[in-house]
């Protein structure tokens, strides 16, 4: 089964965020973590539908300000902010995926 079509079995609406582009289209983004990060809380995501092996590797991150009604995702635009927040949610996958493999070893 293709990585595209596991996405969309595998997760409800609700973990889409739709965005519109540059050039006003809408693109639907999968929500895959939460990062805490100096205080701040982003949030990672993935094209919900990629078109090519790569668009499926690319990671979008969004800080994550308010809650409830008030809740909104802004764009990081601070390129060192963006990196330490990205190697911060690969550490944390990181250790999400070594917990599996873990569990998998005790069995």
């Amino acid at each position: 089964m293709a990585k595209e079509e596991l996405l969309e079995e595998e997760y409800e609406e609700e973990n889409i965020l739709e965005v519109e582009d540059e050039d006003g289209n809408i693109i639907k983004l999968l929500f895959i973590d939460e990062v805490v990060y100096k205080g701040r809380k982003y949030c990672c995501f993935q094209k919900a539908d990629p078109e090519t092996e790569e668009e499926a590797d690319l990671i979008a991150i969004y800080e994550l300000v308010g809650e409830g009604e008030d809740m909104q995702f802004l764009i990081v635009e601070d390129d060192q902010l963006l990196d330490e927040v990205f190697a911060e949610f690969c550490n944390q996958y990181e250790d999400f995926e070594d917990a599996d493999e873990a569990k998998k070893l005790d069995s």
